[in-house]
């Protein structure tokens, strides 16, 4: 639209300057038939009268009062002026022409008259004329000067009434831009909404897949015949990501069943070998920290193969309906033994009487998750502030502790598997790096989301929020410990 009205903008003005190049040029040349024809046939003795029908007759009774000419002799000092010359402009400031045309010009050619005498005959030679374009009293004047061996004619136009349709013109082209301006826009946006129909329809489709609908294709259309390579080809990298895909998943999920047995094994062989030397104590060190790591590979077995479920949309949830509020204080029991060790306190505030349908095992496992790192990831004295509560749009649930803030990247970072934002202020190694990935997924899986991020208080917070449809609130107060 800018550029179609830019390029109207420059033909207007160009149009305009135009017209009016043409228009003074045609009015020079009516100039012109006027002055050539007094110059070659008049003198000094002409009259005024005479000549102002002369011009009238030439320009027909419309354009005559806005005619008008003064004489002076060849000194260069008036004689005589039409009764319309404009007051107080000055004839004499334009000069006439020096040179004499040579062939005069055909409309002023004059057959030489039988009795005609020297002194008639040198009027005839015609000099070229000059034209000026002068300001006078704010409007401005055409003047073309014209002379022979005895007088000059000085002659002139109104040139802003001669000048009318050339300004309606552009008036009326300046009024008539925005609405052309207005059709340009309306016809590109109806153009470019037909021509990027088919690219809008394809972003559409590709925007609705995802890693859990890799078996997806996009199909085209006949309207979409320009993009069939495009979509062929993007439905040939779907297929090869959707086999990537599946391979990794199997993968993940089949590592995670073979080792459980050997890893069960271990075990069960690390807790007979520990009753079997009651007596030894090295040994029962040694047997207990491998019983404590085998414990520890199998939780990272079991969160990977739950992870493996999750991702081939296999995670079966199931649609219990159970007291949330209960199950959380519970887990703030749980957590203050976990707590105490390190000094930290526990502050709590649940909406009692607020159920759900879902899984209460696998959120049982969300709020183990979650306090295990608000104790894990806090430092000595430190808080841990949690909080149920009904919203308008559904179920709020927060879990904040104190310790190492969360930079910016982290907080969406720490979601990933195997990532870590920082490890446990004692210097041990914290979990494998799986239980906030584990904590999305069944939080999705419930059709709610789950963020982290630095409350007003400067308080790592994590927020869980239940969308309303899965929920009922039951009647009660709110408790705080």
């Amino acid at each position: 639209m800018g550029l179609s009205g830019l390029v109207l903008l420059v033909f207007g003005m160009v149009a305009s300057w135009a017209l009016s190049r043409s228009q003074v040029r045609s009015l020079d040349d009516e100039l012109s038939i006027f002055g050539h024809r007094f110059a070659s046939r008049s003198g000094p003795g002409v009259l005024v009268q005479r000549q102002e029908e002369t011009l009238a007759s030439l320009v027909g009774s419309e354009a005559a009062p806005y005619r008008f000419f003064s004489l002076l002799n060849r000194a260069g000092k008036p004689i005589s002026a039409s009764s319309r010359w404009p007051q107080n402009l000055d004839p004499t400031r334009f000069p006439p022409g020096e040179n004499i045309l040579d062939p005069q010009p055909d409309f002023v050619a004059v057959s030489p008259k039988e009795g005609e005498t020297r002194a008639e005959r040198s009027l005839r030679p015609v000099y070229e004329p000059r034209f000026y374009t002068t300001h006078h009293q704010g409007r401005r004047y055409r003047i073309g000067v014209f002379r022979n061996a005895d007088v000059i004619l000085v002659s002139g136009a109104d040139l802003d009434r001669f000048s009318q349709d050339v300004i309606q013109l552009r008036n009326a082209f300046l009024i008539a831009l925005p609405a052309a301006l207005l059709v340009i826009a309306l016809g590109a946006w109806w153009l470019g909404r037909k021509a990027l129909r088919p690219v809008l329809a394809l972003e559409e489709d590709m925007g609705s897949l995802s890693a859990k609908g890799l078996d997806q294709r996009l199909e085209a259309g006949a309207a979409d015949i320009e993009f069939a390579q495009i979509i062929e080809t993007y439905n040939a990298m779907l297929e090869r990501l959707e086999r990537s895909f599946h391979q990794a998943t199997r993968f993940s999920a089949d590592v995670s069943h073979e080792l459980k047995t050997p890893l069960a094994i271990m075990r069960g062989t690390l807790e007979r070998g520990l009753t079997q030397c009651k007596n030894e104590a090295d040994a029962r060190g040694v047997f207990s920290e491998l019983l404590e790591q085998t414990g520890r590979q199998g939780a990272i077995l079991e969160s990977l193969l739950l992870l493996s479920r999750a991702d081939a949309g296999k995670l079966e949830i199931s649609a219990e309906r159970f007291n949330l509020s209960k199950i959380l204080e519970t887990w703030m029991e749980d957590a203050g033994m976990l707590a105490e060790e390190k000094g930290i306190s526990i502050h709590s505030e649940i909406e009692p009487g607020i159920e759900m349908k879902g899984d209460p095992v696998f959120l049982q496992r969300v709020a183990h998750n979650l306090f295990s790192n608000a104790v894990l990831y806090n430092h000595h004295g430190g808080t841990i502030d949690s909080r149920l509560r009904r919203v308008d749009a559904g179920i709020e649930w927060t879990v904040a502790n104190t310790g190492t803030p969360l930079e910016g990247a982290d907080c969406e970072r720490i979601f990933e598997r195997f990532e870590r934002a920082f490890s446990t202020n004692e210097g041990r190694e914290g979990g494998a790096g799986l239980g906030l990935s584990l904590v999305r997924e069944i939080v999705t899986a419930h059709g709610g989301t789950v963020t982290a991020c630095l409350n007003p208080a400067g308080m790592n917070e994590f927020r869980i929020w239940f969308p309303a449809g899965s929920w009922f609130h039951l009647s009660g107060k709110a408790r705080s410990r």
